[in-house]
């Protein structure tokens, strides 16, 4: 089958022939004719000389008579056409050699007929032929690259125009050692990532913050792996790397830290279930060296103070939640324990009062932060003093905590614009939870719904839940979660129901579950 293009270049050849081919019949039509006028006269013996010019005969009629005769025309009117006839014919030698052409055209096209045709369509397909484009072949198949390869070739270029320590390997052996990543090759991975880390400390010095991106990945790297002490030495090399280099109280640490922090929150998440008190204990330092070089450089009443230290109390929650809910137990060699020391050396003390002192200090400068920004609103700061509130609450400081929702209502009794919100802000018992920003109080306007659990019990002026039941709990919800929520919500705490800033105790208080919030969900 021929392609598009050649039938393109067919049609217009063709199509050029024809045009000759229409054009030359005409001449050989004239020519006939001409022969046709001059026989009568040759037939009677009377030889007729055309006048060499007639004024009476219009340009255009004038014209055929000037072009040469063909010499099949002459052989027609025989040998005794007169001379003059003939001179005018042949009135030069190139004249005469193109009569000749002419001659030989028409007497081909005499003799041969149609084969002349025939010879022209043949060469005008082998010109077709040599002007078509060629016809597309198959595309061979290219396998698709391997990165590591080209990675490999590109180091060896680079290497032969420069020189083994050359600033662009660096970036080259990044890309290797990602793409050794992919493959889950390791150890080789580590050694891409090494050597790179290796000619940016020649290049930009021992303590280069440039490290930095290498270091990281070979953190990932032993996490996969489990090698947990070998992870927490790499990251504290790149807190020692950029700590000497910017200064340990450098705003320029900040993005550092926040790095590090979000590197433990994604992967030594602190809510896993296979989680180590020495990540959390790392992330709480991180977080308070951030909290602490925020507050120095922005000041107390800066938002980003506040969301810093309220940063800092949720990972002190989560890491008090964890000690608690285990008590004593063994971690890869390390026993967490509460209250003293156990005999075995490779013990460790955890003090809960350590830990419970920690968050309630980042939670008194959330509230310090937000009570001296001018642009916060009475609400806003009010909220804050009862988050305080709550976080003495849930460790038992009731005294601490009565204090603390008397003041938050305070400063909302004495707004003129949340005057009248004071004792409704408070007329109902709130869920203590800390890993929220906005702890509005639940509406006790829901209604329950299949997304939403309806929850009855009496909540005591210390916020104790008691007598928990779930009401018309939906189909769909299984039976074993129904009873897993309801342990869950009487081992919770709740911010008690204020009157004049007084905890009461309320009884047939219904509080609605969303089942969409994942914190509650089995």
């Amino acid at each position: 089958m021929r392609s598009p293009g050649l039938l393109r270049v067919r049609g217009i050849v063709a199509g050029l022939y024809l045009c000759l081919l229409l054009a030359l019949p005409a001449s050989a039509d004239q020519a006939d004719g001409a022969a046709d006028q001059e026989r009568p006269a040759t037939e009677s013996g009377v030889a007729e000389s055309a006048p060499a010019e007639d004024a009476s005969v219009p340009e255009e009629q004038a014209e055929p008579a000037e072009e040469p005769q063909a010499p099949a025309e002459a052989a027609a009117a025989g040998p005794e056409d007169n001379s003059d006839a003939n001179a005018s014919i042949i009135t030069s030698p190139e004249a005469e050699h193109g009569n000749e052409l002419t001659a030989s055209a028409d007497s081909d096209e005499g003799h041969e007929g149609a084969g002349t045709a025939t010879g022209a369509i043949e060469r005008m397909e082998a010109l077709t032929e040599e002007l078509a484009p060629a016809e597309p072949e198959e595309p061979a198949y290219v396998p698709p690259r391997d990165q590591v390869t080209e990675y490999l070739r590109a180091i060896d270029r680079t290497e032969a125009m420069t020189n083994a320590y050359s600033t662009e390997l660096a970036d080259l052996y990044l890309g290797l050692g990602q793409s050794l990543l992919d493959k889950r090759e390791y150890d080789s991975a580590k050694e891409a990532f090494q050597q790179g880390m290796q000619i940016v400390r020649v290049n930009y010095g021992l303590n280069s913050p440039e490290q930095s991106n290498y270091l990281f990945a070979i953190a990932n790297i032993e996490s996969t792996l489990g090698n947990s002490k070998v992870v927490d030495q790499v990251m504290e090399n790149i807190y020692l790397i950029n700590a000497r280099n910017y200064g340990e109280k450098s705003a320029e640490m900040i993005p550092v830290l926040d790095r590090m922090l979000g590197w433990y929150m994604r992967n030594r998440p602190l809510e896993h279930e296979d989680s180590r008190f020495a990540d959390m204990e790392r992330a709480e330092l991180l977080a308070g060296r951030k909290a602490a070089i925020v507050e120095e450089h922005y000041g107390l009443g800066h938002p980003e103070t506040a969301s810093v230290y309220r940063q800092m109390g949720q990972i002190s929650w989560q890491t008090a939640r964890y000690v608690l809910s285990r008590g004593m137990s063994i971690e890869r060699g390390l026993v967490v324990a509460v209250g003293s020391p156990p005999q075995n050396p490779n013990a460790r003390a955890i003090s809960i009062k350590s830990l419970v002192s920690s968050g309630e200090a980042a939670f008194a400068k959330v509230a310090a932060s937000v009570n001296s920004d001018d642009s916060r609103s009475a609400l806003e700061k009010a909220e804050a003093v009862s988050q305080l509130g709550d976080w003495n609450l849930a460790f038992g400081k009731r005294r601490t905590a009565g204090d603390l929702y008397e003041q938050a209502h305070r400063i909302l009794a004495d707004d003129p614009v949340y005057r009248h919100y004071a004792d409704e802000y408070f007329d109902v018992p709130t869920p203590v939870r800390f890993m929220q920003e906005d702890l509005l109080p639940v509406d006790p306007g829901q209604v329950a719904s299949d997304n939403v659990l309806a929850v009855h019990m009496t909540v005591t002026e210390g916020g104790r839940p008691l007598d928990v039941e779930i009401i018309d709990a939906p189909e769909s919800f299984p039976a074993d979660h129904v009873r897993l929520m309801k342990r869950m919500v009487s081992e919770m705490r709740f911010r008690p129901r204020l009157v004049k800033g007084t905890p009461e105790k309320i009884e047939n208080f219904v509080w609605y579950l969303s089942l969409d919030d994942p914190e509650w969900l089995p």
